[in-house]
């Protein structure tokens, strides 16, 4: 009977330490499944923060792309500019940014005056524009510019319009965001297939301006030498750097 006891207590004993065994080795694994749950909540975290960092890189890319495309822009006006400035070629002048070609033919010279009065005259207008703080005069003209750009186009892609206004993609960008703040032009389209066009509000504005009588053509015209036009030297045109540091922040790609 001793013997019976003895194994039954032996027995119950050792199903005990199982149990407690078996208790231990369940915490243990409950405790690394939570180590385990911690770690792909971490892994998890920063694959997200990889992918962010993924977007912003390809983001900058997109703008080098663009700054490349605005430089290449620039260069081509810039050889245009000294191919039209070459000796002996056709003389010109410059006036505040606006390139006029003098010829020998009357009627020519008549269209290119009354072009510049009509410039002057769309400039005038938009430096004394209700509203209008801006002091600074070559940006003023090269807004003026661009006005009469549109106007004469009737729509124009962002960079033809910056190439014909002789701008680059990021100053040309906060041109047309004043222009579009007093309601003068309006972008239609998608972001970078879209184009700029005039509203209402601006072709009533250049259709005032152009109403005015243009008074320097009749001055001009009676001018019977070309020699009268300001000249400048064949040697090219000082061309200020339009380098400027790379906007990683937001930009309107509405205006590119």
């Amino acid at each position: 009977m001793s013997t019976e006891n003895t194994t039954d207590v032996m027995s119950v004993e050792s199903l005990r330490m199982k149990v407690e065994n078996q208790q231990e080795i369940m915490k243990q694994l409950t405790n690394e499944n939570e180590e385990l749950y911690q770690q792909f909540n971490h892994l998890m975290i920063r694959n997200n923060k990889l992918l962010k960092r993924i977007n912003d890189l390809q983001g900058i890319i997109d703008d080098l792309h663009i700054r490349i495309e605005e430089l290449q822009l620039i260069n081509g006006n810039i050889l245009k500019l000294n191919d039209r400035l070459r000796p002996g070629k056709d003389n010109a002048f410059i006036d505040n940014d606006v390139v006029f070609k003098i010829s020998d033919n009357s009627e020519k010279i008549n269209d290119e005056l009354k072009t510049r009065a009509e410039f002057d005259n769309v400039f005038s207008h938009w430096k004394n524009y209700p509203g209008q703080d801006a002091k600074n005069e070559p940006n003023l003209r090269k807004q003026a510019l661009m006005l009469i750009q549109l106007n004469r186009h009737k729509a124009l892609k962002a960079s033809d319009l910056f190439a014909s206004s002789g701008v680059g993609g990021v100053t040309g960008a906060r041109y047309v965001a004043t222009l579009k703040k007093f309601g003068l032009i309006s972008y239609i389209g998608a972001r970078k297939k879209g184009q700029y066009e005039m509203t209402q509000t601006g072709i009533s504005f250049i259709e005032r301006a152009l109403s005015e009588p243009i008074q320097s053509v009749a001055a001009a015209a009676n001018s019977s030498t070309p020699s009268r036009l300001p000249q400048i030297e064949q040697q090219g045109i000082p061309v200020k750097p339009e380098v400027k540091e790379l906007l990683t922040s937001s930009l309107d790609h509405a205006d590119l």
